[in-house]
């Protein structure tokens, strides 16, 4: 599903060993609440991606378990060639897990290295992620988390979006029993940063992939600093450098793009996923977009 992990605890692991109907592989994530397995389906023998649930001192058992069905429950919602697919939800021994069509593919800013890949090959991936959201948006579901992470890009260049767990449904207004922390740091919107849900719409993802591009094209996202509120802090308070000063081949057209995905008030990004895939589709036909950045992405780009 995505690249191995590093951590000496899962290289330490002895694999295979079996968790119900699987045969786990090997570790290849390791998150705050659970860890996804490469792994095989005993029943059929596919090659599956397994995510575990665990429980630990701040997220007791019925907590994993309400996250699971949650998880599972957004997932059934979606089918979307660019949304990873969902083929079992249930538990072992009471440990809940989620099984989902493995992908042979890397994170997206793995398979899209800056300097590594052509700008059109990125243009065309992020918009084919901008279908998939507005596809999410138009059922109603924000998926609040995108990070370059949660994209993995197989082996033909094609996007698919994951990890829903931290989506929010508008009409329902639900979100996931586990809420920690809501969204990355940097990659947040100013809105989020700052917890006004209320204010959560498609803008807030659109600002997101758009922090996603920024790092794609420049190697680093909009804003970062030594600490998570540090970061946070820049979100809601600074413009962005314009991505041609951090890589003066990226034309004016690109950084209107970008910045018009960032900035500050929800009401000056793009209206929709679907205006930001027409603005990109604008982009790799040679033509200008029509997205502006604000005065102080001017002034300060």
């Amino acid at each position: 599903m995505i690249e191995p992990e590093d951590d000496k605890t899962a290289r330490a692991e002895r694999f295979p060993k079996q968790f119900g109907e699987f045969v786990l592989e090997n570790a290849i994530w390791r998150g705050a609440h659970s860890t996804v397995y490469r792994a095989r389906d005993i029943r059929d023998s596919a090659l599956v991606a397994l995510k575990v649930f665990y429980a630990g001192p701040d997220s007791p058992l019925y907590a994993q378990c309400s996250a699971a069905e949650f998880e599972a429950r957004r997932l059934r919602e979606l089918s979307h060639p660019n949304i990873v697919g969902l083929r079992e939800h249930g538990a072992v021994d009471e440990v809940p897990f989620l099984s989902f069509t493995f992908i042979h593919g890397c994170s997206v800013e793995v398979a899209l290295k800056p300097g590594e890949v052509e700008t059109r090959v990125v243009l065309e991936v992020v918009s084919a992620i901008a279908r998939a959201l507005h596809y999410a948006h138009s059922i109603g579901i924000i998926h609040r988390d995108l990070k370059p992470r949660n994209i993995l890009v197989d082996d033909t260049r094609t996007p698919h979006v994951l990890d829903w767990g931290l989506s929010w449904k508008q009409e329902e207004k639900t979100e996931s029993p586990i809420q920690s922390i809501v969204g990355t740091p940097a990659y947040m919107s100013p809105e989020q940063a700052r917890g006004e849900e209320a204010k959560l719409t498609p803008a807030t993802d659109v600002y997101s992939l758009g922090a996603i591009l920024y790092h794609l094209l420049t190697g680093r996202p909009p804003f970062e600093a030594g600490t998570s509120w540090k970061t946070l802090q820049m979100a809601m308070s600074m413009p962005p450098e314009a991505p041609s000063r951090i890589v003066p081949s990226i034309d004016a057209g690109i950084d209107r793009l970008i910045l018009t995905c960032l900035e500050k008030d929800p009401n000056g990004r793009y209206a929709s996923a679907q205006a930001l895939d027409e603005d990109l589709q604008r982009v790799l036909n040679n033509q200008p977009p029509r997205g502006r950045p604000s005065f102080l992405g001017r002034l300060f780009g």
